[in-house]
């Protein structure tokens, strides 16, 4: 058999699915698995869901603290978790041990702490 004969696509690669060992809501910011990505659905420990890693446009709440303006790159330290979700203690503007690249800010952080990000490739 040569290389590539059972070659198939397994999916369009926006989402991968991860096994949750705790409660994630849709929509949070969640790492599990090795993945740093979004919840396309609530889950509870023991469920599967898929989770977003593509490099899409999102708009996300922030750390008051961070500080966020356009063009900033963001990481999170996969240390400083609650369960599967970040801390608020875990953005950092720069990499570092046990961060993965998170996003691009595409807008600063507005005043209630909102920015609009495009997630990066991990």
């Amino acid at each position: 058999m040569a290389a590539g004969d059972n070659t198939y696509l397994e999916s369009d690669g926006k989402a991968v699915n991860v096994d949750l060992t705790s409660t994630v809501a849709k929509g949070q910011v969640a790492y599990v698995d090795s993945w740093l990505g979004i919840a396309s659905d609530d889950g509870v420990s023991g469920d599967t869901i898929a989770l977003s890693i593509d490099e899409r446009e999102y708009q996300l709440t922030v750390p008051t603290a961070l500080a966020v303006v356009k063009g900033e790159e963001i990481w999170i330290d996969v240390t400083d978790l609650t369960g599967h979700i970040p801390d608020s203690t875990a953005y950092y503007k720069a990499t570092g041990a046990n961060r993965v690249r998170f996003f691009k800010a595409t807008s600063d952080q507005d005043a209630n702490d909102i920015v609009t990000v495009k997630m990066l490739q991990q």
